[in-house]
């Protein structure tokens, strides 16, 4: 329960005013002695209602202060069993990170680490793979009959997938990396078997998004992928991944978004959010109660 510290403080501001316009009336009407009587009465009411606000208010102010301690602890603590709850979990397999419409934060590579995998490659999609404007040039250095934009970006993100994935077909990286399509980080020449996909292009037809086609070449290949958001309103646009049947989490930057990218990486698929909706932060702990 969310304590409105506001609400005491119009009403003591309320009661400041009553009491104002009791002394201003009783001023007007000197001499009287049954107005003068009624307006002490009125004053000493005030008072006491006014005496009883502030002691209520120290308490509100008082629960409030340990409300809100509470809470830095628990959000400390969340932060801090990150580590013993996704340590070793992901141990000897290889992740591939693409940074699709955000980057990926450093605690997303950190908590890789930790969970045993080795990352690599890290492929950031520059400008979301437009090849406006080059769409002919494409198609022709890489003898493919597509020439319309929008059909060439999202092949050549299927087939990036695949190479990732595969870690067979390196000439196509480096193409891409020349043509200053995507930038690479580490080594794309070795298979992998998990994949973290960092935010999504949003917008425009299904068959048009060049991220959805790089899911779909990855998972082509058995690749475990798992569509990630980072920031404010993020999770909006990895929804569009759900309907590819893999894990996302809406918000990589919280506990359970850590722990639900590993967990989904691991073999326990799932949608890890903390909105409207979702009944769990985590899925049921194996073996516990599932209620």
């Amino acid at each position: 329960m969310i304590i409105d510290i506001r609400y005491h403080i119009i009403t003591l501001v309320a009661v400041f005013l009553m009491l104002g316009l009791g002394i201003l009336i009783g001023t007007s009407m000197v001499g009287n002695e049954t107005l003068t009587k009624q307006q002490e009465q009125l004053a000493n009411r005030l008072e006491k209602q006014l005496n009883a606000l502030r002691l209520e208010n120290l308490k509100v102010q008082e629960r409030y202060e340990r409300v809100q301690a509470e809470r830095e602890a628990l959000d400390a603590f969340a932060q801090e069993v990150v580590p013993y709850a996704i340590g070793g979990r992901l141990r000897n397999m290889r992740v591939a990170v693409f940074e699709v419409g955000q980057t990926a934060p450093p605690e997303l590579l950190d908590d890789l680490k930790t969970a045993g995998a080795t990352v690599g490659p890290v492929v950031t999609l520059l400008n979301g793979l437009d090849v406006t404007g080059s769409a002919t040039k494409i198609s022709i250095d890489l003898g493919w009959p597509e020439k319309e934009a929008g059909a060439v970006a999202t092949r050549l993100a299927g087939e990036l997938g695949r190479a990732i994935a595969t870690g067979q077909n390196p000439s196509l990286v480096h193409y891409l990396v020349e043509e200053r399509l995507v930038r690479v980080t580490g080594d794309s020449a070795l298979p992998v078997r998990g994949a973290v996909i960092v935010g999504a292009l949003g917008g425009g037809e299904e068959s048009q998004r060049p991220d959805l086609a790089l899911v779909d070449g990855l998972l082509t290949e058995g690749v475990t992928v798992v569509g990630v958001g980072s920031g404010e309103g993020a999770g909006k646009g990895i929804r569009d991944y759900q309907k590819r049947k893999i894990s996302t989490v809406e918000d990589i930057r919280t506990p359970w978004g850590r722990i639900g990218m590993v967990l989904a990486l691991s073999g326990q698929p799932g949608h890890y959010a903390a909105g409207a909706g979702e009944k769990r932060f985590l899925p049921p702990y194996p073996g516990g109660d599932t209620r």
